[in-house]
């Protein structure tokens, strides 16, 4: 196997991911209001926290449970907390507290370093891979025989000698020799700032990322600067750092895989997952500054209620609730359609003896008396995705019952996200089965989500996008459901 040179930016992804773009630009418009609050710079520095643990831990330098990433999220790098929450001890805890903070400074100093607008060179790469090894003083290399040694680590410095790893079935993965290793750098500098300002950023970073790492330029650190990379392409968007947690590495190792036969969309597939989680979060701090305890910031939130209610900017944010009135319409009818196929089937299997199986449909739109049905289980399921859902600007659902030995419920609910009419909607699925009480009277039981992600629409992106992208979730949440049902059979 020889080593591939590096390929320029691709000229189109396979996918086009507008609800990215709807939200960011959503987030842009707020972003400002938000900046200098004291929920916005908590968030952010709890995310620079995640950054920093996280990054290390995809490196096997440090590992422990998720609860103690969170914990340290929550509460600041302590060492003492790495002993007796995550089992280390304790002349070992302090040297992961130093490699941690070595990582928070530079997650730090790449939102300083977009504020001044410098373009990206190999010496800024250079002093990252610096930063990021501080706190190590060797490595492994391999010698041209193909041993492996221990080497002092030189800090930014390209590398000398080969660091190509041998894969679990003993191949060996090629990275790019050394002789080649500063052509392959100026060129990836070059052909980035070619593309710089034509390329959406999740195609950028996931480009710059891999491009990166399939040079591999120094001896160590390499994973870690190319996270880095990814995050200064995601911040200069004016959106946030990439953080890559340990339950996304066996796909992010294997995007990278992917992305070396030539194929980068599962790796920007997960970069553009990861920015769209974190716009959410962002976008949700409006509730916390909202419900913020301070007269001034409240009478403040009043008079700008006030002053924007017939605003044009109000208009435009109300159109979302017409996409939903879509939306909720193409789900009914096509539970109805799922109904009046399934119905006369499921009849045919009844028992003797038995009451009749059947299928059937309801739904209640948002101005319908019961469109408060199934708030518990919505709470639940929102509370599972991470979100508030909010019934107040928008209320509705749709449900698939089907009777057989046990009522079987799925249902669609579409409503509020986040605190206030922010213009942002969700649509979220679930299932449950109404079991019998003693006393009488039904409860739901088994409650599960019917859908790998929520779906969320918002009032920038186009009705057309929205509903061409509600209806390929819709069908996986369906099936979904209906697999969840024939379990329940067995």
């Amino acid at each position: 196997m020889e080593y591939k040179r590096i390929e320029p930016f691709p000229k189109s992804s396979n996918f086009d991911f507008r609800e990215l773009r709807a939200l960011s630009s959503v987030w842009l418009e707020r972003k400002g209001e938000l900046e200098g609050t004291g929920a916005y710079e908590d968030f952010i520095k709890k995310m620079q926290r995640e950054w920093a643990i996280e990054t290390g831990i995809i490196e096997r330098l440090y590992t422990w449970d998720r609860g103690v990433t969170e914990i340290l999220i929550d509460q600041g790098i302590d060492a003492s907390i790495i002993v007796h929450k995550g089992g280390v001890a304790p002349e070992t805890a302090d040297h992961i507290k130093s490699m941690i903070n070595d990582h928070l400074g530079i997650v730090e100093g790449l939102f300083a370093y977009i504020k001044g607008e410098e373009p990206l060179t190999e010496h800024f790469i250079r002093n990252l891979q610096a930063q990021f090894t501080a706190n190590q003083e060797f490595t492994e290399a391999m010698t041209a025989s193909g041993e492996l040694i221990q080497v002092r680590l030189k800090r930014g410095e390209y590398k000398s000698l080969p660091n190509n790893p041998r894969r679990e079935d003993g191949e060996m993965h090629i990275y790019c020799p050394p002789e080649f290793t500063s052509e392959e750098m100026g060129q990836l500098i070059s052909m980035y700032r070619a593309a710089e300002d034509t390329t959406e950023p999740e195609t950028k970073a996931a480009w710059l990322h891999h491009r990166f790492t399939q040079i591999h330029p120094f001896q160590d650190g390499n994973g870690r600067v190319a996270r880095a990379l990814a995050s200064l392409v995601f911040l200069k968007a004016g959106l946030f750092p990439l953080v890559i947690r340990d339950t996304d590495r066996k796909e992010y190792i294997e995007a990278l895989e992917t992305a070396d036969a030539g194929n980068l969309d599962p790796l920007i597939t997960l970069f553009a997952r990861r920015q769209r989680e974190a716009v959410l979060k962002a976008i949700g701090l409006e509730q916390q500054v909202q419900q913020s305890h301070y007269a001034d910031q409240i009478i403040a939130s009043a008079l700008k209620v006030l002053q924007n209610r017939f605003s044009k900017e109000q208009k435009r944010i109300d159109k979302v609730y017409e996409v939903a009135e879509g939306l909720f319409h193409i789900a009914n009818d096509r539970l109805h359609v799922v109904c009046k196929s399934l119905d006369p089937e499921i009849r045919k299997v009844t028992p003797p003896n038995r009451p009749p199986y059947s299928v059937r449909a309801n739904s209640a739109a948002n101005g319908d008396d019961r469109r408060h049905y199934f708030q518990q289980q919505i709470v639940s399921i929102a509370r599972h995705f991470g979100y508030y859902a909010n019934s107040e600007p928008y209320r509705a659902w749709i449900r698939m019952s089907i009777f057989t030995e046990d009522a079987f419920d799925y249902v669609l609910s579409i409503h509020g996200y986040g605190s206030g009419e922010t213009g942002l909607l969700a649509v979220s699925a679930f299932t449950y089965i109404k079991a019998p009480k003693e006393e009488g009277g039904s409860e739901s039981v088994s409650l599960h989500p019917a859908s790998t992600d929520l779906f969320q629409f918002n009032y920038v992106e186009t009705a057309e996008s929205t509903k061409a992208r509600f209806v390929e979730w819709l069908e996986s949440s369906l099936a979904i459901a209906l697999a969840e049902w024939k379990r329940t059979l067995v």
